[in-house]
């Protein structure tokens, strides 16, 4: 081609175009080249964003579906894609969809972060020119040096994930306040607020602060029941989530319902206690002078009748059904 001074490039799109966000450009640098030819496939067709897409993507680029997912998930992670289950967009209008400026496709979890290796580690570091003075400051906040294995895990956050500095920090803060000191638990927690879809540093810190106030009070619940140090089974880690992020009650109104088992059954149980807190939440109990003006509405009623109050008649209707599946 003849040299020119000023020279101007057209792109014939033919009978069909093919779209990409602007913001991709500034990825270009993290992405692999892999990573571009997914993108571009899902851009060019509805059969790369629906149904079985990654079967799709790997049939066509003649790779393993997980390469796909993978691929899939660092686009999520930088924005350029949104990911979400089909049926969440069939309460869409048609509008709506239309006006969404990223495919949808469902979601692509991170299974895990790539390995490097020492070559790659360098030549990574060297692209990312700011990593050492991240890597310092990490240093510093956990209390500790990192191995080479640590700094491949900080670099794949930012290359593989696409995750910004600030991200990462907020993620090293929350290991320092809760004594995480393993660079791959925080590994684990970053892949975790990923997949859930905490792809920016704020929404990261206000996830991680709800997290710790419902481990701060998951700790208080063990304690109440004793607990102690082991793990709640799923059934009791799922009523206990109830109780906390769903009936929204204060430890007070938990520590009631415990007192109230142990006068029913003589053992903490936490699938007992659920039973009274469900009743009470479908009363609108939430409060403990609620739960106290109902013990002794009860109280005054059975009074007036000519008997005394007893507790374990009062919660046996509620209780009999659910508890007998525990015994």
């Amino acid at each position: 081609m003849k040299k020119k001074e000023k020279i101007q490039i057209d792109i014939n799109y033919g009978a069909s175009v093919t779209v990409l966000p602007t913001s991709v450009a500034g990825f270009i640098d993290k992405a692999k080249k892999f990573d571009l030819k997914v993108l571009f496939l899902i851009a060019s067709s509805d059969k790369y964003r629906e149904g079985n897409f990654a079967e799709k993507i790997a049939k066509e680029l003649k790779c393993e579906a997980s390469e796909v997912e993978n691929s899939i998930s660092f686009w999520n992670g930088t924005g350029v894609i949104s990911v979400g289950d089909i049926e969440d967009n069939k309460t869409k209008s048609q509008k709506e969809i239309k006006d969404e400026s990223t495919p949808i496709v469902k979601r692509a979890r991170v299974s895990e972060l790539p390995e490097y290796s020492s070559s790659e580690l360098n030549s990574l570091l060297e692209k990312h020119h700011n990593v050492v003075e991240l890597i310092d400051e990490c240093q510093n906040i956990l209390g500790k040096m990192f191995t080479a294995s640590d700094i491949k895990v900080i670099v794949a956050l930012i290359d593989y994930l696409g995750l910004d500095n600030d991200y990462i920090l907020v993620l090293m803060h929350y290991a320092a306040r809760n004594e995480y000191k393993s660079i791959r638990y925080i590994e684990k927690i970053a892949i975790s607020c990923v997949d859930d879809g905490f792809v920016d540093a704020k929404a990261l810190q206000i996830e991680l602060h709800a997290r710790e106030e419902r481990e701060q009070i998951e700790s208080k619940i063990k304690n109440v029941f004793g607990i102690g140090s082991r793990k709640f089974t799923t059934k009791e880690q799922k009523q206990v989530n109830l109780w906390v992020n769903e009936y929204k009650f204060e430890l007070e109104v938990i520590e009631k319902a415990y007192d109230i088992t142990i006068s029913a059954t003589n053992k903490p149980s936490i699938h007992y206690a659920h039973a009274i807190l469900e009743k009470w939440y479908a009363e609108g109990i939430r409060t403990l002078a609620d739960v106290d003006a109902l013990l002794e509405k009860r109280e005054q009623e059975k009074s007036e009748d000519g008997t005394s109050f007893n507790v374990d008649e009062f919660f046996n209707a509620a209780l009999s059904r659910s508890y007998s599946d525990e015994e």
